[in-house]
C-alpha cells in the first residue's frame, strides 16, 4: 500500500511539474510573439519614415534644380541673351521630374496622416506649399522676376526642409 502512495505521490509532482513547465513554456512563447509582433511594428513605421524622408528629399534636391535652371534664366535675360533652347528643353523635363515627385509626396503626407503624424504633416505641407508657391510665381516668360525674391524664397524652402527633417528626427529617435 506505501508503495502505491508514494507511486501515486511521484506520479502527481511529475504530473504538476509538466503542467506548469507546459504553462509557463505557453506563456513564454506568447510574450515573445508579442514582442516579435511590436517589434515588426516599430521597424516598419521606421521603414515608412525613413521613405518619407527620401520622399521629400528628392522634391527638394528636384526643387534646387529648377531653382537653378530660373537662376540661369533670370541671368540670361537681364543680360538680353537667348537662353538657349537646351536648357529650355531641360526645365522643362525639371518640371516633370518636379510633378512626379509631388505626387510621391503627397503619397508620403498620407502616410503622416496615417501613422496619426499631424504636427510633421503641418511641416510637411508648409514645405511643400512654398515649393509649389515658388513654381507658380517663376518660371520662364515672365516678365518682373526678382533675383533677391527668389533667394529668399530658396532659403525659406531650405529652413523649412531643415525644420520637417529635425521633426522628422525627433520622432525617429522616439520610436
Amino acid at each position: 500500500m506505501v508503495e502505491i502512495l508514494e507511486i501515486l505521490d511521484t506520479s502527481i509532482k511529475i504530473s504538476l511539474g509538466a503542467l506548469i513547465t507546459g504553462l509557463s513554456g505557453y506563456w513564454l512563447s506568447g510574450m515573445r510573439v508579442k514582442q516579435n509582433r511590436k517589434q515588426q511594428q516599430m521597424e516598419h513605421r521606421r521603414d515608412l519614415m525613413e521613405g518619407i524622408a527620401q520622399q521629400a528629399e528628392q522634391v527638394h534636391h528636384v526643387f534646387m534644380k529648377y531653382f537653378e535652371l530660373i537662376q540661369e534664366y533670370m541671368n540670361a535675360t537681364q543680360n538680353r541673351y537667348d537662353w538657349p533652347q537646351g536648357r529650355r528643353s531641360e526645365l522643362y523635363l525639371v518640371i516633370d521630374e518636379l510633378v512626379q515627385c509631388f505626387n510621391e509626396l503627397t503619397a508620403a503626407e498620407s502616410k503622416l496622416l496615417l501613422l496619426d503624424e499631424k504636427p510633421l504633416y503641418k511641416s510637411l505641407r508648409k514645405f511643400r506649399s512654398k515649393v509649389i508657391f515658388f513654381r507658380r510665381h517663376y518660371y520662364i516668360d515672365k516678365t518682373d522676376l526678382n533675383n533677391q525674391e527668389a533667394q529668399d524664397i530658396k532659403r525659406e524652402v531650405s529652413k523649412l526642409r531643415e525644420q520637417f527633417f529635425d521633426a522628422l528626427s525627433d520622432r525617429y529617435a522616439q520610436v
